[in-house]
């Protein structure tokens, strides 16, 4: 079933990510407590967003309800998240070395670590 929601709000700020993507803030103002449930029961959901600066029509709502997207939200595979992890310790306690000498030796050690529970 979709899930759609509309209320008054208005683009507030605009970042570019490293993936050439965007970020955009949409702030508004009190919501009605049935708005503000239906808005974090999308949250993490990909959709479609319409914004407009004139009240939007009911065929508009339709014509969005109907439209569809291939769009989702990218996950990190469990490589780029332990990778991730790695530079953040490197962060913490070893900036004397470049960071691909650092995770070069934090990826053998993990190697190591499993090869020796091998038979």
């Amino acid at each position: 079933m979709k899930k759609k929601v509309v209320f008054d709000g208005g683009i507030s700020g605009i970042r570019t990510m490293a993936d050439g993507s965007l970020r955009i803030q949409i702030d508004t103002q009190e919501l009605p407590a049935e708005i503000l449930t239906r808005v974090f029961e999308l949250r993490n959901i990909p959709g479609i967003v319409l914004v407009s600066t004139d009240k939007i029509t009911d065929a508009e709502v339709d014509a969005v309800s109907y439209a569809t997207s291939d769009f989702g939200f990218k996950q990190k595979t469990h490589s780029q998240r332990l990778r991730s992890v790695i530079y953040r310790l490197w962060e913490q306690e070893a900036k004397e070395y470049e960071f691909d000498v650092y995770y070069a030796n934090k990826m053998n050690q993990l190697i190591n670590h499993y090869k020796e529970k091998l038979n």
